[in-house]
């Protein structure tokens, strides 16, 4: 980046970035929204928060998971407008996230017909305004392979999210490439899932290949998977041994980034380290909100996810 590290855009975004994390909702606020009654009292927990938009009367959780999405996304978007224009591109990589979950959204408009909402990006669209005008699944596997996101493959609608996902790490990765251990981990996590309930194909481990290598498609078993991937994200794996564990291994992993996020906050120097750290803890505190949200519209209390993520 051509911007001094500790020039006057990152210390304005770094001051700006703590403020955000600050208001993050947190671990035991979290559980009090699953331990409420129903859903609408867990909504109106939400009033005064960075969630506030969802916490309208009526809002059911599907549309209440899709705006705390929206309201992370926001931060992101302030927060890129204090980052000094040389970050540009980084801004971009991290918001790939919400534009992989229109692409998503979009194709799964196209499949079935059904009108969808889709998040709004602003400047931090890297190809969506192309891909949003697609009609019909070819023009939108076109439109992604003329894109950064890439061919997701014959079997696109088997592959599209871990295709996705696998290659909106190696953006992250390669504008911000000291989250090379989140990205491995993340990475890890879909090789297991491949191994373990076979969803994605070929497709899938031609887009895991740049950050795990190709060892892992070889294994046969959990055991045999650690051994094949990168030390950066084996760690990931730990007491991973079946399908039923995996959302253990996702929950750990969303820990990991929180607890490395914080660390980063913790620098005393302005730049790059404390802006990752806060976009990490504030994406990590949607994922729990959204958590939350499921387990007190189920009225059973706080569930096993939010235990990982304490």
């Amino acid at each position: 980046m051509g911007d001094d590290l500790m020039g006057a855009g990152w210390v304005a975004a770094t001051v700006r970035a703590k403020a955000m994390a600050r208001r993050r909702m947190g671990a035991g606020a979290a559980r009090r929204l699953a331990s409420s009654a129903g859903l609408p009292d867990a909504l109106r927990l939400l009033d005064g928060t960075a969630y506030a938009r969802a916490a309208v009367p009526g809002t059911t959780l599907p549309e209440a998971e899709q705006l705390v999405a929206a309201a992370e996304l926001w931060q992101l978007r302030v927060l890129s407008g204090w980052m000094p224009g040389s970050a540009s591109g980084l801004a971009r990589a991290l918001a790939g996230r919400y534009e992989l979950a229109n692409i998503e959204a979009h194709a799964g408009a196209l499949a079935d017909g059904r009108r969808r909402t889709y998040l709004e990006l602003g400047s931090l669209a890297m190809s969506w305004p192309r891909i949003a005008v697609t009609t019909s699944a070819d023009g939108l596997r076109r439109a992604l392979a003329a894109s950064p996101w890439g061919d997701p493959g014959d079997s696109m609608a088997e592959n599209l999210h871990d295709v996705l996902v696998l290659r909106w790490l190696r953006m992250v990765v390669a504008e911000a490439p000291q989250t090379i251990g989140w990205a491995s981990g993340a990475a890890v996590l879909l090789a297991a899932k491949q191994l373990l309930v076979a969803t994605g194909g070929h497709a899938v481990g031609r887009a895991a290949t740049p950050l795990i290598g190709d060892g892992w498609l070889r294994a046969r078993s959990v055991a045999a998977l650690r051994p094949a991937v990168p030390v950066a994200g084996r760690w990931v794996l730990e007491g991973v041994g079946s399908p039923a564990e995996l959302w253990r291994a996702e929950a750990g992993l969303a820990g990991r980034i929180e607890a490395d996020g914080f660390r980063l906050l913790r620098q005393g120097t302005p730049g790059l380290d404390p802006v990752l750290g806060a976009v990490a803890v504030l994406a990590v505190d949607g994922w729990r909100v959204r958590a939350a949200l499921g387990d007190a519209s189920y009225g059973a209390g706080p569930g096993e996810v939010l235990d990982v993520l304490a």
